[in-house]
């Protein structure tokens, strides 16, 4: 037994590494394409290197349980074509038994995915917007794509086109202090940066709804300026911000919630238990954590899952049951992720306990499972 434990552990653990490194690269090639415009608008190489690598632990919380589902439909598909897994039942060896080894496996992959989500990734996601922030001080209209929404400190800032340094078809949406979201849309918008460092937005055309919290309606205006005080370099500024992080902040960058780790997350709702939240704002930064909890829980527990998913699917994947077991075994991962992302949108709203939609294919993985290892036996 140890030596068909170990032959099952090395064909394994050699195609869930090739795995690994072959989703890992995919995941990032686009990144990587990315940043060349940063090394061509000046930026050091050395800068877009600590960004990649700063990437690399928000890549392996998904590349990781994709791989122990990839290795576990091959390599039992193979042993399946090849009918070693008949003669291993011939010999004796329940179905359970020849599972044990990646099951096994697959446990200790979660630990350790629970582990770089926890504590990993989300401080290379701090250090990843330090870098941001580095770079936004140098050239603010690098990051600004096209197409695209990109966070600035408490903005949301939409491009439609760019022409040269002008930014055109701009629209900016900033939250209020009672929570609700005003937007500001403009023609044409440049970025300037005075002597202090501070960073300002200065926009054509402008129209703005609301104009106040207390003046709803619409405010037109041939031009308008929007400090942003996220990507300044006044020292002054800094400190505000700094101030207003709280504990174990790192420079003017505010700590969100996918920059807390774990055992913070679970302090902060420990102690809601004890003190409720007051306002819709606090309701909301908890709703967030949970999620943002619940989703880490589930992404490390999908090894598992995808192991005692694919290990039957696998087996049966030569016969003619193979296309059914491909699609079978892609909505499954697909069903993770896809969860994993509504938990995430749906937990600005507390009323959803997104929380609990996350981990609602954990259960049901489980459930499919145990029916497909029923089957094989």
């Amino acid at each position: 037994m140890r030596t068909l434990h170990r032959y099952i552990l090395s064909n394994f653990l050699a195609t869930f590494l090739m795995a690994v490194a072959v989703l890992s690269f995919v995941m990032t090639v686009g990144l990587l394409f990315g940043s060349m415009k940063y090394i061509a608008r000046g930026m050091a190489p050395a800068l877009v290197v600590q960004f990649l690598l700063q990437n690399l632990p928000g890549t392996l919380s998904y590349s990781v349980p994709v791989a122990s589902l990839v290795a576990s439909l091959l390599v039992f598909s193979r042993l399946s074509s090849d009918s070693e897994i008949a003669a291993m039942r011939a010999c004796g060896v329940p179905l359970s038994a020849i599972m044990r080894t990646p099951v096994l496996l697959s446990l200790v992959l979660s630990a350790v995915c629970f582990w770089i989500n926890g504590n990993v990734s989300p401080e290379a996601a701090l250090l990843r917007s330090e870098r941001r922030h580095d770079f936004k001080f140098t050239d603010v209209t690098a990051l600004l794509e096209p197409g695209t929404w990109t966070q600035v400190g408490e903005h949301e800032i939409y491009v439609s086109r760019r022409d040269a340094e002008r930014l055109l078809d701009l629209r900016v949406n900033e939250t209020m202090s009672n929570g609700k979201l005003r937007e500001i849309r403009a023609a044409s918008a440049v970025v300037s940066t005075n002597a202090q460092g501070v960073a300002t937005l200065e926009m054509a055309d402008v129209t703005i709804d609301p104009v106040r919290e207390d003046r709803p309606g619409i405010l037109r205006a041939s031009t308008w300026s929007l400090p942003l005080a996220a990507i300044s370099g006044d020292k002054s500024v800094a400190a505000s911000q700094q101030a207003q992080t709280g504990p174990g902040s790192s420079g003017p960058v505010r700590r969100r919630t996918k920059d807390l780790y774990s055992w913070e997350l679970m302090r902060d709702i420990a102690i809601s238990r004890l003190h409720p939240p007051a306002d819709e704002r606090e309701k909301r930064n908890l709703s967030r954590a949970k999620a943002e909890l619940a989703v880490r829980t589930t992404l490390a527990l999908a090894c598992v899952c995808f192991v005692l998913v694919g290990i039957p699917l696998g087996i049966q994947s030569h016969r003619r049951e193979s296309s059914a077991g491909l699609a079978i075994s892609l909505a499954t991962a697909g069903a993770f992720y896809f969860f994993c992302i509504t938990g995430e949108s749906l937990a600005k709203n507390p009323a959803f306990s997104a929380h609990w939609i996350v981990g609602a294919p954990v259960v049901a993985c489980l459930a499919l499972s145990a029916v497909l290892v029923a089957r094989q036996n």
